[in-house]
Formats: structure tokens, sequence, C-alpha cells
């Protein structure tokens, strides 16, 4: 399907009611509601599995620790190497290099210029022209070229959200707020990630 007012739609659904609440729970102040709101992000990104149960921790604090723990800004220059250290972390303490969980959790708290690596989407981009080495440096390399190649599309879809809003779980916002939310970089990428994922077996 390439009509991408319906993903630009269904993202300004799915933004509202998932991504972000369980950006500002996550990194929020309140620990005990931070850890629920993990959980929920892991089952949502259905990351669960890389993070085999521990009996000497909460489900999962080794590893919110870990996204917690980052130190520094990212930036483009160094959001592969940030989205690896994260991943190898996971693999020290889960045993299971987790680079699609590390780059969901890293773009919860950072968004772009981190790119979620999903393998719907690499399949998506293997059958399409854009050939994935097998490393994320790749694989985020190869998904910006095509964003770039439909990004004219998806600006003039999300540039329509403005009149349509009332119709999605944002009916709430004002345009002003919607318009400052669908021309930000980030919320492009993530509707071409819907597209990705939803034309994968096309």
């Amino acid at each position: 399907m390439e009509n991408f007012k319906y993903f630009a739609l269904m993202y300004l659904n799915d933004w509202h009611q998932w991504d972000k609440p369980l950006s500002e729970r996550i990194f929020g102040r309140d620990k005990s509601d931070s850890l629920d709101a993990f959980h929920h992000a892991a089952k949502y990104y259905k990351v669960t599995r890389n993070f085999p149960i521990d009996k000497t921790e909460s489900r999962l604090q080794g590893a919110l620790d870990l996204v917690k723990t980052g130190r520094g800004r990212l930036t483009k220059g160094n959001v592969c190497e940030m989205v690896n250290q994260l991943a190898l972390g996971f693999e020290k303490r889960y045993g299971k290099n987790a680079v699609s969980a590390a780059s969901k959790f890293l773009w919860l708290r950072y968004k772009s210029p981190v790119v979620i690596f999903d393998s719907r989407a690499k399949k998506w981009l293997n059958n399409n022209g854009y050939k994935v080495p097998a490393h994320y440096e790749g694989y985020r390399a190869q998904w910006l070229a095509a964003f770039s190649d439909h990004r004219p599309q998806i600006e003039e879809a999300c540039a329509g959200l403005v009149k349509v809003h009332g119709f999605s779980m944002a009916f709430e916002s004002s345009s002003e707020e919607i318009a400052a939310l669908v021309t930000a970089l980030w919320f492009q990428e993530r509707v071409f990630d819907k597209y990705l994922w939803f034309n994968a077996d096309n």
C-alpha cells in the first residue's frame, strides 16, 4: 500500500496512545512507574524475549538501568556506536546481543537520529533494492536512503494531519500542536516505519 496518508494517521494514533506516554513514563522520576512503563514498552515492541528472567532483580530492571545510564549526548556521529554499545550491554547482562531492542529503547529516549532496527523493515529494504549489510550501521544507512526517496510523499501526508486530527486519538490537541508534531523529522521517520512494516510482505 502506497497511501502515506493512511500511515501518517496510523502513527499519529500510535504516538498518542503508545510512544508518547511510554517515553514520558520510562524517563520520568517515579522509579516504580518507570519500570512498569518499560515492561509495557518491551511488550509493545515485542522485545521481551531478549531478556530472560533473572530472579536476582525485578523483571527487566537491569535492562532499564542500562538504557538509563548511557552518558553523553547522542548525535548523528555517535548514534550507531551508542546503539551497539547498549546491545553489547544487553548481551553481557542477558546473553543476547539485542540490537533491535537497543534501537527501540534508545529511540524512546532520544528519537531522531536513532533509526529503529526492525526485521520486517529490513525485509522490505532488501526486497526493494536497498541491500542491507549485516550490521546496524549498514541498516541505518539503507533505511535513511529509502526514507529520503519517499520523504516528499511522507511530508505531504503528514501536513494533511492538521486538518483531520479531530478524527484521531489526538483530537484534543490544537492545530498548532499537531503542526509542530507532524513536521518533526522523528515523527515522519516513524510514519515511514509504519509503511515498511505494513508492506514487508507486499
